[in-house]
């Protein structure tokens, strides 16, 4: 193992202890010789690079700069965030390498090799407190700590001033609100330094704190979650977004706590989350008033920001934490795992509080130094580049989704951005939704389900309401096909036909409706019916009819719906062959004999000569979702049948 080897695994080590560091926090450094294009060997300072995640970061996620040119900027007296970073990837030894850490010049300041960083909570309880600094300082040892200083430059400096008094006794510094830098000649010297200082800040909040983390005040409350879809549509006014409800045991006491109720002003655990949870969170003693609750949050944020933001753009104003008392903690964003990552957040930001405020009075930043953080030119330039997904924000749920033209729309939505629920009868749609998810990187559920059994499907639908907030967008596409003449036709099989091509969607649109409704920003259902509704053919009534059904439940949609932003079509494909299990067990040969065709014929039997496949149909629905494209459509049918003959 070389240096960068060791780096990695104590880097790891700290990564994956999430009182150290969460979601790709922390930072790590090691100073090596390396040989460059004109084949000198130089120091270089590989520091991490950005987008790295601590918990999983290799050789590649270490970021080469050259250590003369940040030693140069000793000398320099003042550079902006925007020429730091210039600075930065003018000094890296290749250009292809993620972008250095704001914090390089920091790393390369200390003099020492390996440099660790985190943002211990243990150390945040204590500097998020009123203790002084020399009460701190005895707590922890052979440390020197540094008032709160934003990220950057300004702060390296603030560093440099004070690099002299790093004599070989001190262990690490404690930058108050923000973290512990801890340093060694060789990895684990740095590592075991951060580890024995973490363990002196716990050990004294052992000791000093006695009574629970979170004092219980109110009764438990269960029945949130039919407010669910209305706190959804009220926090996606601007762009819509995903709620992750977490019931955990330490949610519920957050929730039921005193703590829960007087932090809600308090601010994070440290500045650089501020970005993702904002200054305050968002707290609902009960069902009444979340509409006013809300407005009243969003007015706040505005008037705040037009206060200390000239700058750039507002953010949106909407919390992205919500606690609602007795019940648990939501936390909104437009993927489940930013979600996670701010549910994380607020649950560390809850402890640290809570401990800091016990052993004294927790104490922040103040407003103006939580918006410049918020508004960090930085982060400014990375949101003008951000794109999101056309989808992102939104919940699906496509029935007949293990095959087909359900799989082909699974995936595409998937690939937008959109939290995909597949439903089928077929046990594989859960190992399909992993890999989509592991695919496409976004969240998607298998939801295995007999569709004739109508209370499953409603407590499904419920299922789905408490794990996202809501829905978006249905797209009925399962179905069953049996071809028979009417003289053969037996009523268990009519009624088959009914219940998965008829009942089924009604049921799951008369749900599904109630939940957009509620949410108030829209939605939409798309039905795969047939092109037998409009050219019906012999031997199909069971299937004909009972898709008849739903495209009159499509056509009342719009029509109720309309007023509401919720749109409705329908989507009229003929015989997709590919993947398709409908046309198996001999129903592909049985209504090409019907026809006097061959099966090939069958297949192509339209104006363009051309099988029909399940990605034109699942391109076709992501076309109806686009609201430039189709937002003024519904109550449609378009056909996806290469022209009828």
């Amino acid at each position: 193992m070389d240096e960068i080897d060791f780096r990695v695994e104590s880097a790891r080590k700290l990564g994956n202890d999430s009182e150290l560091v969460l979601h790709g926090g922390g930072n790590a450094s090691v100073k090596v010789l390396e040989t460059d294009h004109a084949g000198r060997i130089i120091k270089i300072l590989r520091v991490k690079g950005s987008g790295s995640d601590m918990a999983t970061i290799d050789r590649r996620g270490f970021t080469g700069v050259r250590m003369e040119d940040l030693l140069h900027a000793r000398t320099i007296e003042e550079m902006s965030d925007e020429e730091m970073m210039s600075y930065l990837r003018k000094s890296m030894i290749n250009s292809s390498e993620p972008s250095p850490s704001v914090e390089t010049f920091l790393h390369a300041f200390i003099p020492y090799t390996y440099v660790d960083h985190s943002h211990s909570d243990h150390i945040l309880m204590l500097t998020n407190s009123n203790l002084k600094n020399e009460d701190i300082k005895a707590i922890l040892g052979n440390v020197i700590i540094l008032d709160y200083y934003p990220p950057g430059f300004k702060l390296a400096k603030k560093v440099l001033d004070i690099v002299n008094k790093i004599t070989p006794d001190v262990d690490g510094i404690v930058l108050s609100k923000h973290g512990l830098f801890t340093f060694g000649e060789t990895a684990d010297e740095s590592y075991e330094k951060h580890i024995k200082i973490v363990n002196r800040a716990r050990q004294y909040i052992s000791k000093t704190i006695k009574q629970p983390l979170f004092s219980e005040k109110f009764k438990r409350n269960e029945s949130a979650y039919e407010e669910l879809p209305e706190i959804r549509g009220l926090v996606s006014k601007n762009y819509k977004k995903i709620l992750l409800v977490d019931r955990s045991d330490e949610a519920i006491r957050i929730a039921c706590s005193e703590e829960g109720e007087i932090f809600r002003e308090s601010g994070p655990a440290t500045p650089d989350m501020l970005i993702r949870t904002k200054y305050d969170y968002l707290y609902l003693t009960g069902k009444e008033d979340i509409s006013k609750e809300v407005e009243e949050y969003s007015q706040k944020y505005e008037k705040e920001y037009k206060m200390y933001i000239k700058e750039f753009p507002m953010h949106d104003p909407f919390p992205s934490i919500i606690l609602i008392r007795g019940f648990g903690i939501i936390t909104a964003a437009r993927t489940y795992r930013e979600c996670s990552i701010i549910r994380d957040q607020f649950v560390h930001s809850m402890r640290v509080n809570s401990v800091a405020e016990k052993l004294g009075k927790h104490s922040f930043i103040s407003r103006k130094e939580a918006f410049d953080m918020e508004y960090w030119p930085l982060e400014e330039a990375k949101l003008k580049k951000f794109k999101p997904r056309k989808l992102e924000g939104t919940v699906s749920i496509v029935t007949g989704a293990a095959n087909g033209i359900g799989l082909e729309a699974f995936r595409k939505l998937a690939e937008n951005g959109s939290n995909v629920v597949g439903v089928d009868k077929e046990k594989s749609v859960i190992d399909i939704a992993r890999s989509i998810s592991n695919e496409f990187g976004t969240e998607t559920l298998g939801y295995e389900i007999d569709l004739t059994d109508t209370e499953r499907v409603r407590e499904m639908i419920r299922d789905i309401r408490d794990k996202y907030g809501g829905v978006d967008v249905v797209f009925h596409n399962a179905g069953v096909l049996k071809s028979e003449y009417i003289e053969d036709i037996q009523l268990d099989t009519l009624m088959l036909h009914f219940n998965i091509n008829s009942l089924a969607p009604f049921i799951i649109s008369q749900e599904v409706f109630k939940i957009m409704k509620k949410q108030g920003i829209g939605g939409n259902f798309v039905f795969n019916i047939t092109k037998n509704l409009t050219n019906p053919g012999p031997g199909m009534i069971s299937y004909g009819t009972t898709k008849a059904f739903s495209a009159q439940l499509s056509h009342y949609i719009a029509k109720e719906g309309g007023k509401f932003g919720i749109r409705s079509n329908i989507i009229n494909p003929d015989k997709i062959f590919k993947n398709s299990k409908i046309w198996e067990n001999g129903v592909l040969e049985a209504r090409a004999k019907a026809k006097g065709i061959t099966a090939d014929e069958y297949k192509k039997g339209n104006l363009l000569r051309k099988e029909v496949l399940p990605e034109h149909v699942a391109n076709m629905l992501i076309a109806m979702l686009d609201e430039d494209t189709f937002g003024a459509t519904t109550d449609s049918m378009v056909p996806v049948d290469g022209g009828i003959l």
